[in-house]
């Protein structure tokens, strides 16, 4: 008789990591601590690799397309009679093996995209989220001038917080749509920065970025989102 064996994952407790601060201008302004619910399998690579594959597959337009032998425009006539030629037979110019006939099982359009379940993607952003916390590529800052958008001081702010690479830009989820595109607009002509909501970020967009920039909410948002884990898994 067999019996059934269950699985049992162990969470894991992760220490806490002071997480870098940063006044509205810019400057240094101390440390914030962070601190993560259990969790089991950290870092899972390969469910990172299968998030990233799909939100990249998603993102193809998949217009890539060829002509079989039935969609190239041109005669239908034989080239040759069959026999007394001496030349191999043909029997159409639209032969796959002919120079201007059709492509055998070529590209068609098509969705690259592939199903994942839903508990898996936001596993998989969790995952992602953690691992810019924890390996120390996270910033906080205060706030951002949401009164009227300004490339140039944001861009003296981002030198300031001397951010090397790419960056994703963070922001509450609750913020105001125009101080949100206040931000947006502020920061969308300096290369390399990328600007979501928490609500909206994805394993791709947090493993593209080099470095993770939270205002003082979103660092908020994302610490009570993992008290909340914590005290659903107790």
């Amino acid at each position: 008789m067999q019996m059934n064996k269950t699985l049992k994952r162990e969470l894991v407790t992760l220490e806490p990591v002071a997480v870098r601060v940063h006044r509205a201008d810019g400057s240094e302004g101390g440390s914030r601590e962070f601190s993560a619910a259990p969790i089991s399998n950290y870092p899972n690579i390969a469910l990172l690799k299968e998030a990233v594959r799909r939100q990249q597959g998603r993102l193809r337009r998949g217009t890539a397309s060829t002509k079989t032998r039935a969609e190239i425009k041109g005669s239908t006539r034989k080239p040759w009679r069959q026999k007394g030629t001496g030349r191999a037979r043909a029997g159409t110019k639209k032969s796959p093996i002919w120079r201007g006939g059709g492509v055998v099982f070529g590209p068609r359009p098509r969705s690259y995209d592939y199903g994942l379940p839903k508990q898996q993607r936001r596993l998989a952003v969790r995952h992602a989220l953690l691992s810019k916390i924890l390996d120390g590529e996270t910033r906080v800052i205060e706030s951002f001038d949401a009164s009227n958008p300004s490339a140039s001081s944001m861009q003296k702010v981002m030198t300031r917080m001397d951010l090397n690479g790419t960056c994703l830009v963070g922001l509450a989820t609750d913020m105001a749509a125009g101080d949100r595109r206040n931000v947006a607009l502020s920061l969308r002509n300096l290369p390399g920065i990328e600007v979501l909501p928490v609500s909206d970020f994805n394993t791709l967009a947090l493993i593209k970025a080099r470095n993770l920039v939270l205002t003082s909410e979103a660092f908020d948002e994302v610490q009570a989102r993992e008290k909340a884990i914590e005290g659903s898994s107790s």
